[in-house]
């Protein structure tokens, strides 16, 4: 890892110390989306187009800061993966796919 810049090895440290399970990413991020979801409902409960409009604004800015901050983050963590790779004489390839277990 001598190679990685600083922000490459945070970058790979944070995801190597999210031990967070599924349950846990979607309450972190249900903080953000569920109160505006119950907002819209009740605007579509009191017949409220203003409530409505106001939930899916905010639903639809959540939703433009999460892509905007995975296309920021994402190419540092393909340029550490990358370098990686190439200091451990790895192809680069894409590893297969799971083996598909017994069909029912």
């Amino acid at each position: 890892m001598e190679q990685l810049t600083p922000q490459e090895r945070s970058a790979i440290s944070r995801y190597l110390a999210d031990s967070r399970g599924t349950a846990d990413a979607f309450f972190s991020y249900a903080i953000y989306f569920v109160p505006s979801l119950l907002f819209g409902l009740y605007g579509m409960w009191k017949l409220d187009v203003i409530a409505v409009a106001v939930a899916y604004v905010v639903l639809f800015g959540l939703v433009v800061y999460l892509i905007l901050h995975q296309r920021r983050s994402a190419p540092l963590f393909r340029s550490a993966i990358r370098k990686l790779v190439e200091n451990n004489g790895a192809t680069g390839e894409a590893a297969p796919g799971p083996a598909s277990g017994p069909s029912t």
